[in-house]
């Protein structure tokens, strides 16, 4: 069996990351320890507040970036924002729409 099969799959060598992919993963990660360190929680605190395996947590940290459904609650608990979670910047608030919008007589 060639060792271009895995599992019922076929590896397609065209199929790669992209260099945008690997940079954004490595910030997320990296924002993601940063972000637990500034709270002086362990790896296992944060697996515990998240409701994950700490082992699951740690990979988050070093390797993947963690899964949209949990980016809500670590966001919670760290204080930030969601986006400031995805790009490390804070949300640019716009200034109220007040009087933009008229109504039509």
């Amino acid at each position: 069996m060639s060792n271009q099969f895995c599992g019922r799959f076929v590896h397609n060598p065209r199929m790669t990351t992209s260099n945008e992919e690997l940079i954004f993963n490595d910030a997320f990660c990296a924002r993601v320890k940063r972000l637990r360190e500034e709270k002086a929680w362990s790896a296992e605190q944060m697996a515990i507040a998240l409701g994950i395996p700490p082992d699951r947590y740690r990979k988050y940290e070093g390797r993947s970036p963690m899964p949209q459904y949990l980016i809500p609650r670590f966001a919670g608990v760290v204080g930030r924002s969601v986006e400031y979670i995805l790009t490390g910047r804070e949300e640019k608030r716009l200034p109220a729409a007040e009087g933009l919008l008229k109504k039509r007589a």
